[in-house]
């Protein structure tokens, strides 16, 4: 399995970013079937180009509309009828919810209120969804990112000549740990979709790409500036410093206490939450005054999910109120790998502690399917897919 450094020191875009993925040796196929999905009126090909005597791809875009403003609530019924793969729309859906919040907090409303125009249109889609599949095709186990070149002047947007970085990208990038650096040239080297995909699959922030490169792919920009290439980069390979130090990083704490709804409901709601972009939800049973019996609803996730996570418990559960607080999240460095377990494909969640795994542990989800299929016990096919997993790291 991979790992994918994606470098924006020349700035990033959608489109950039989706052809440096193809460029890099993405599944076209696939995100051509995921982007006439979600766009039954486009259609997409690459081909190759130069920025500034260097080669690279370059997206093109035919559509036989003209884009129009969406809201957000009409993105996510649009997407969610298209006939996506899961893991597609799941991403897409998380890169769209995390600009819509951004563009919430930036005009001071809620999310439910943001009506999209340069972010709704039909190349933003494409954009999202394109990349979205690129991410699934490659599958990396690790994905880490350089600080972000924004450009300089003012943007032309559907609010008005803005200054770079626009509002959205610095929204977005804020608290993520993302370096923003002007430059290279006057103009928005860093779109708010480019922004939004790196927020949400960054990993960690490098002045570099720290690990073994088997390929590069270069994507290209629509403008061709004079003084530097315009382009983005992908790095695929080994990261070698996986697991040098732990992660430590600020996160939101959501919580209520509930003693007057149907318990039934929980394993929806915890789903929703987590289909939300929280990055944990749980549950501690408590006992509260008059010694009613109740339940602690607990939501972990990062700031910029906060808000529309909120929303959520205030309209899929029956608090009246919640706390909210920052906490310090320290974790281990994590990896992803697939094992065959008796003829079937297994996910298994790898944790390092410097060079050194410490933990293994099998997408419960997969065990028990191929338990299910084959008659054995699931407990054997656990133990199996564990075993796998650690002697290719021995």
């Amino acid at each position: 399995m991979p790992d994918l450094y994606l470098d924006a020191t020349l700035g990033v875009s959608g489109d950039m970013l989706l052809a440096a993925l193809v460029d890099a040796g993405a599944d076209t196929a696939f995100i051509e079937r995921c982007v006439r999905l979600a766009a039954p009126e486009a259609s997409i090909s690459f081909s190759e180009t130069h920025r500034r005597e260097q080669r690279a791809l370059h997206l093109e875009v035919s559509t036989s509309t003209s884009d129009i403003s969406r809201t957000w609530e009409t993105i996510r019924s649009e997407l969610s009828a298209a006939g996506l793969p899961t893991e597609v729309l799941q991403q897409a859906l998380l890169v769209f919810q995390t600009l819509a919040e951004a563009e919430a907090a930036v005009h001071g409303t809620d999310i439910s209120s943001i009506h999209f125009h340069e972010v709704g249109a039909t190349d933003a889609l494409i954009d999202i969804v394109g990349n979205c599949a690129a991410l699934i095709s490659l599958a990396p186990g690790r994905v880490t990112s350089s600080r972000i070149a924004t450009g300089t002047g003012y943007a032309s947007t559907a609010h008005g000549n803005l200054p770079v970085p626009v509002p959205a990208v610095s929204e977005l990038l804020a608290g993520t740990g993302a370096v923003m650096v002007t430059g290279p040239a006057e103009f928005e080297a860093c779109t708010p979709t480019g922004a939004a995909l790196l927020a949400v699959w960054t990993q960690a922030w490098s002045d570099g790409p720290t690990m073994r490169v088997d390929r590069i792919g270069v994507g290209a920009g629509s403008h061709d500036p004079a003084g530097h290439p315009n382009i983005t980069r992908v790095f695929v390979g080994e990261s070698t410093d996986i697991g040098v130090s732990l992660n430590d990083e600020t996160a939101v704490l959501l919580e209520c206490n509930i003693d007057d709804m149907d318990p039934r409901l929980w394993p929806t709601i915890i789903t929703s939450l987590m289909a939300a972009g929280a990055l944990d939800v749980w549950l501690t049973p408590i006992l509260m005054k008059k010694g009613r019996p109740a339940h602690t609803l607990h939501v972990l996730a990062n700031s910029q999910h906060s808000d529309a996570l909120i929303s959520l418990v205030m309209k899929e559960t029956s608090t009246i109120g919640l706390r909210k607080s920052n906490v310090d999240k320290i974790s281990l460095d994590r990896r992803t790998e697939t094992v065959e377990v008796l003829g079937h494909p297994v996910r298994v969640k790898l944790a390092f502690l410097g060079d050194r795994l410490t933990n293994v542990q099998p997408e419960w989800e997969d065990v028990a399917a191929i338990a299910a299929v084959t008659g054995e016990p699931a407990k054997d096919i656990l133990t199996k897919a564990t075993s796998a997993a650690s002697q290719n790291w021995e």
